[in-house]
């Protein structure tokens, strides 16, 4: 018998294009959110999880793209703090996929206090370029990666 684990937390997408690249980049990370599996293997890490903060062009309401979009997740899992560094992979592959700024995971347990772990670009190491074409991918090493659980 496992416990419950709460996992949530967002992914702040890069916004410091204009106009068409702003565009595709936001159509690309739309993209690969939407083409995440329906299903997954264990830990999951699945389209059902995630949603994304957009704004409605038809009615008038609040700006909730300010500064960039958010894509945001949660489910609640049995035990996956277990599988800790599995599903991390699992979000890191997603990060390279994205073009974000910041990442931040939460998790909380039946036993454990709230755990919190980030991925941050280091804009001096990854460089936006303003030169008309899509950006390049966001490596591993372009981020920096903290985290309050450690196995």
């Amino acid at each position: 018998m496992g416990m419950r684990t709460t996992i949530y937390g967002y992914i702040e997408e890069m916004d410091f294009w204009k106009d068409q690249i702003k565009e595709q980049v936001c159509g690309h990370n739309s993209n690969i959110i939407y083409s995440l599996p329906k299903a997954d293997n264990w830990p999951p890490l699945s389209r059902e999880m995630f949603a994304i903060c957009e704004n409605d062009k038809v009615e008038l309401g609040p700006n909730f793209e300010y500064s960039g979009r958010i894509i945001h997740f949660g489910a609640n899992l049995k035990s996956v703090e277990q599988e800790w560094s599995d599903w991390k992979s699992k979000f890191e592959i997603l990060l390279t996929n994205l073009f974000f700024y910041q990442a931040r995971v939460h998790f909380n347990t039946e036993y454990s206090a709230l755990e919190t772990s980030s991925w941050v670009v280091d804009l001096l190491r990854y460089q936006v370029l303003h030169d008309g074409r899509m950006p390049s991918k966001i490596k591993y090493d372009d981020w920096d990666y903290k985290s309050t659980y450690e196995l």
